[in-house]
């Protein structure tokens, strides 16, 4: 169920933290942005939506969302720098290119179906992977089992297979672990692109063989870069924004 403008609205009238300028240095530079009177490192989604209403998209996702302790590890911080190092041991990419988002980065849900939903012990984790590298990996992949069909055209399975790849190049993220191979003629030559996958799989399956991740699911996508994740996260803080207009 999508949240709703009423719900919005009690959140915004229940909030009693004043607005007042606050500078913080995001991402080497030093930006202005409103923020609420002894604002917690954990905002209430109420907090939030206040600082949604007075700043820039770019800077709420930069600012909240890519950066800080996680809502999830806020009693044992160290935690964060274990799911980095495990992850980047198994897919050999850099550690601060890993973060995570969602519910158990600030605490409730982000998704403008959900918000603000709260994180619970239910709730998954959510993980952003920043590599250009293992992205082009992939897409390269997926051209050179392409290429020599595009004059054959494609049909059926493959064509509803290859518009998916198309949407996820497109917007500069893979989830490498949902896509499925069925129905594919030659999958032999999308090996590179499988092995990938099952990398992928791999490495956030590991993290349930640890005990601090045992009772959660972890999941992750790929993003090309930060340009890429930062549009996503954007276009769903941008929608939140407009349920409450």
């Amino acid at each position: 169920m999508c949240a709703d403008n009423s719900k919005i609205q009690v959140l915004l009238e229940s909030s009693d933290e004043l607005s007042f300028v606050r500078k913080r240095f995001v991402f080497g530079v030093t930006i202005d942005y409103k923020a609420g009177r002894n604002m917690p490192d954990f905002p209430t989604a109420a907090a939030f939506l206040e600082i949604l209403t007075n700043t820039a998209l770019e800077v709420v996702v930069r600012d909240f969302i890519f950066e800080g302790t996680p809502f999830v590890f806020r009693d044992e911080p160290e935690l964060l720098n274990t799911l980095q190092r495990e992850l980047a041991n198994a897919l050999q990419v850099v550690p601060n290119n890993i973060v995570i988002v969602g519910s158990a980065k600030i605490g409730f849900s982000l998704s403008p179906d959900n918000f603000p939903r709260n994180f619970s012990d239910e709730s998954d984790i959510d993980v952003v992977v920043v590599d250009e590298s293992l992205f082009d990996r992939m897409w390269r992949g997926i051209l050179t089992w392409h290429y020599p069909r595009r004059r054959t055209g494609l049909a059926g399975a493959e064509l509803s297979w290859m518009r998916g790849r198309r949407r996820d190049i497109y917007s500069g993220w893979f989830r490498p672990d949902k896509i499925r191979y069925g129905g594919l003629m030659f999958p032999e030559v999308l090996t590179p692109v499988r092995d990938l996958s099952t990398q992928w799989f791999n490495a956030f399956q590991a993290l349930s063989l640890l005990p601090e991740y045992a009772h959660r699911s972890v999941s992750g996508r790929l993003y090309r870069t930060w340009d890429h994740a930062l549009f996503y996260h954007m276009d769903g803080l941008r929608q939140i924004k407009a349920l409450k207009q």
